[in-house]
């Protein structure tokens, strides 16, 4: 298994669902009020972890209760989290979440998850020197991102980039990313020279794009140069929430297998992920990742 630092967001998910997303202008009567662990990066160390990878996450909480529950949490997983930093200016992050039986919206809010800073990522250079892959997320502030990049990339470790919420890399950092997984939405700021469908982005782009589609499954260039669709697996739909962070910690996780069966092995996972509710929760152990029988 691959030794994996998450630089990345920690947040505390405020969840309800719906029968379906407002309008503008209306109010709906949710479920009941879940409060759960979340953000990007803990959830994508967490989706690692459970899988069997050794994870450490950098990150920021604030001094407050939501904080020391992320903390405790992480334990759980066994998770190292030792350079996590306590902010005292601002609180721990919240994602505000709304699903409906297929799909769901979040609304991030930044909190702590800001005062993660570029020297913060100076000062973790033995860190990321110790550590076989760095994967980012983009709930962090950008300077922050670019300097985790420019010194993996100095170091020579494999750096996976989920560009989750987007936000516009310098055109010279993109080459310096081993992998990049956007969703459909977020491949669009990858355009290049005009490219417009997904499949042209792919085939342009300077770093292998590996774009989670949901239900239609993943697209990427494989081995050939050539596009490669993979549909999802068919499995019963409870909860997405979390599908596409599990893709990208599974991922990382099972790097060591090579590039295509690890995009293998993230998929299931992800399908797996949303047999159950909650996004930690429906995050598949590795023991039951193997059991599970795909179709």
């Amino acid at each position: 298994m691959n030794n994996i630092l998450v630089i990345g967001s920690l947040n505390t998910d405020l969840e309800t669902s719906v029968d379906h997303f407002p309008e503008t202008g209306e109010t709906l009567i949710g479920g009941p009020l879940q409060i759960h662990c979340g953000g990007k990066g803990n959830n994508q160390a967490i989706a690692a972890a459970k899988l069997g990878a050794s994870v450490t996450i950098l990150g920021a909480i604030g001094n407050d209760h939501f904080g020391q529950m992320l903390i405790e949490n992480l334990k759980k997983y066994h998770v190292n989290i030792t350079p996590i930093k306590t902010c005292k200016q601002s609180p721990t992050a919240t994602a505000l979440i709304m699903h409906t039986n297929t799909d769901n919206t979040i609304i991030v809010t930044e909190g702590a998850n800001e005062s993660l800073s570029a020297q913060d990522i100076l000062n973790a250079e033995s860190l990321i020197k110790y550590h076989d892959i760095i994967l980012l997320q983009q709930e962090i502030p950008l300077e922050t991102q670019i300097e985790a990049i420019e010194i993996a990339y100095r170091l020579k470790k494999i750096i996976v980039v989920n560009p989750a919420p987007s936000r516009q890399l310098p055109a010279d950092i993109i080459p310096k990313i081993s992998y990049l997984l956007p969703n459909e939405h977020e491949i669009k700021a990858f355009r290049h020279n005009g490219s417009e469908t997904y499949e042209d982005i792919i085939l342009h782009s300077s770093t292998p794009i590996i774009m989670t589609w949901g239900r239609s499954g993943i697209l990427f260039k494989n081995k050939e140069k050539q596009i490669q669709h993979i549909p999802a697996y068919t499995v019963p739909t409870v909860d997405t929430t979390g599908a596409g962070d599990t893709f990208c910690g599974a991922f990382c996780c099972f790097l060591h297998l090579g590039y295509e069966k690890a995009i293998e092995k993230a998929l299931q996972a992800s399908a797996l992920s949303v047999t159950r509710t909650g996004a930690q929760n429906g995050m598949p152990t590795l023991k039951e990742l193997t059991a599970f029988q795909f179709h």
